[in-house]
């Protein structure tokens, strides 16, 4: 009788069951995103149950490539910079030593350039477009100066011949730019361009000859674009075309002679035309980046330079109002074929708060000048709160943009407030009314725009699959802030608010203390009771800051409670400093009172809401 071989163990039933449930639970685990909450356990079926189909996972958005410069490009653009440094060293070295002819010296500095043109503009063509773009800087700086050499040294012909022969070498490297789609060969040509006016300049007053110069200019690499197709991501020749030009036309604007001012002007309504062409692109293919914010750098730089020149024509002020008018109707009839040009509403709010702001700058034109700084504050303003609306729509580019142009202009309201609009505090006989005034106006409104930037730093994002992993959605499909730490924009604004906000409301509290005492004698100063004022508003400022940033989670947090010691510091330091010296008994007591009363109610408050608190 044979031994039966011992047979494998039957797991029972109900363990088989349960061990095919818990597998297709662990697999529709593993296909499903994390989600906030566990998934609910399931019943026990009847039968082995199939996994759950899994979820769609979101598509996240393509990473914008990080494009890297080759060490490569940096060191042939410091090679060609040295280069330049050492032929211009060579030159003069030549020169003084007396070893060859000035002629032999112009044919060599002409074979030298052009040659390494020739290289670079191989290069280009070829497949190392980087490093031929370096090297056509070096070429096209020899060619200049060997023609400035030719015309101011040697004087073998006039200096507007050798302007020309920079303009048509600068022309050349345009074309080789146009062939080969390059905006960095557009952008070193533009470069060449724009200083050979400044190489060859001669003195004297050649403001509209200049002006012709620049517009010819502007207009040949405007073309460049329209014959390479493509142009709209070149942001250093666009932003060198534009800023090298209006750059140039300021020290034109201010000293051009008054029998030359009116052609001028004309000559600066067709740069607008210019600078709208090259911002916006119309007619090509691609659509441009940052036009909007090209666009207000030209309105803005154009009405200033507009009010040099209506000055020199000696016109009465108010009526400059007129071609402030038209700025703004004129941005505001761009916002129409605009959208369809961005085929979007992306340069809207830009636009709008351009118009809004010339709009504003008419009424102070109009009627007296000391308004302008109300003015710079409601188009910071308006800027600030553009860039909020940028941001909610999702066009970080412009949104961006519109805060720098904001904060630009809310730094100049600040200093013109800062250095203009505190003078009728400190003179006691000054009568300026109490909060209507052009110094809280000012204030107030450079106040609000620091106010909204410290807002836009971080925008507020849908939490869809495109959010950033920064903004987490939860679950909510609602938005929640984009936390940018570190951004140095939000670190300015926020002190920028703080001293503005805090001293416009000290300085009209002491005003308001001042208009309400009888007339002292003249003196330079505030009064004993506006000092203690100042005080006073300082110290509430600071204690009701820190039980902000008490009531706070994370969120500007620790920047509320710093600011409230800040505050409440200063105001005690000034109190024993200088109100104690200055005032007398009832005062002393009066502000003795007052701060200590203000720091106890907010410690009672504070502490009141903390015990509310769940623990």
């Amino acid at each position: 009788m044979e031994p039966q071989a011992p047979q494998s163990p039957v797991a029972p039933p109900d363990l088989a069951e349960r061990v095919t449930r818990l597998e297709a639970q662990v697999a529709w685990l593993l296909q499903r995103p994390q989600a906030s909450t566990p998934p609910a356990p399931a019943q026990a079926p009847a039968q082995s149950q199939a996994p759950a189909p899994p979820l769609p996972r979101p598509v996240p958005r393509p990473a914008t490539p990080r494009k890297e410069i080759s060490p490569v490009v940096w060191i042939a653009g410091i090679g060609a910079s040295i280069f330049l440094f050492g032929a211009i060293f060579f030159f003069r070295w030549a020169i003084q030593q007396g070893w060859v002819g000035a002629e032999l010296r112009f044919v060599l500095g002409l074979l030298v350039g052009g040659a390494i043109a020739a290289f670079a503009g191989k290069l280009i063509l070829g497949h190392s477009r980087a490093l031929g773009v370096a090297l056509l800087l070096a070429g096209l700086g020899t060619l200049q100066f060997t023609f400035r050499a030719g015309a101011m040294e040697y004087h073998f012909y006039a200096a507007p011949l050798g302007l020309a022969a920079t303009a048509l070498f600068t022309l050349l490297a345009g074309g080789l730019a146009a062939r080969a789609g390059s905006g960095g060969a557009l952008t070193v040509s533009l470069v060449s361009g724009l200083a050979a006016p400044l190489v060859f300049s001669q003195g004297g007053h050649h403001e509209v000859a200049l002006a012709i110069y620049l517009a010819v200019l502007m207009a040949g690499t405007l073309a460049v674009p329209y014959l390479a197709r493509t142009g709209g991501a070149w942001h250093g020749a666009r932003w060198t075309a534009l800023v090298g030009v209006w750059l140039l036309l300021m020290p034109a604007c201010a000293g051009v002679l008054k029998g030359d001012a009116a052609l001028l002007g004309m000559l600066l309504v067709l740069h607008l035309v210019l600078a709208g062409l090259w911002a916006w692109l119309p007619g090509t293919e691609e659509i441009p980046a940052t036009p909007t914010v090209l666009w207000l750098v030209a309105s803005i730089l154009a009405t200033t330079y507009g009010w040099l020149l209506w000055k020199r024509l000696d016109l009465t002020p108010e009526t400059f109002a007129l071609p402030v008018i038209l700025v703004a109707a004129l941005n505001l009839a761009l916002v129409q074929p605009l959208r369809h040009r961005m085929e979007n509403r992306r340069a809207d709010w830009g636009l709008l708060a351009l118009a809004a702001g010339h709009l504003a700058l008419a009424v102070p034109v109009a009627l007296a000048w000391r308004w302008v700084g109300p003015l710079w504050g409601a188009f910071a303003l308006a800027l600030a709160w553009a860039s909020l609306k940028a941001e909610d729509s999702d066009f970080a580019q412009e949104a961006t943009a519109l805060r720098w142009l904001a904060a630009a202009l809310a730094l100049l309201t600040t200093l013109r407030w800062a250095f203009h609009g505190l003078d009728g505090l400190f003179w006691r006989s000054a009568t300026l009314t109490p909060f209507l005034n052009a110094a809280f106006a000012e204030g107030a409104l450079a106040s609000a725009a620091w106010f909204l930037l410290t807002k836009a730093v971080r925008g507020d994002r849908p939490a869809d699959a495109s959010a950033s992993p920064l903004a987490p959605a939860d679950g909510s499909g609602q938005a929640r802030p984009v936390r940018r730490r570190g951004d140095p924009l939000g670190v300015i604004a926020f002190l920028a608010l703080q001293v503005t906000a805090n001293v416009t409301l000290a300085f009209e509290a002491a005003r308001l203390v001042q208009w309400f005492q009888a007339p002292g004698p003249y003196g330079y100063g505030p009064s004993r009771a506006a000092s203690i004022a100042m005080t006073l508003v300082w110290a509430l400022s600071g204690a009701w800051q820190w039980m902000l940033g008490l009531g706070k989670r994370e969120e500007g947090r620790r920047a509320l409670m710093i600011a409230g010691y800040v505050w409440m510091g200063l105001a005690s330091f000034k109190l024993i400093v200088s109100d104690l010296d200055r005032a007398d008994t009832p005062l002393r007591a009066l502000a003795f009172l007052g701060v200590g009363g203000i720091g106890m109610a907010a410690a009672i408050l504070a502490n009141r809401k903390r015990s509310g608190e769940p623990s």
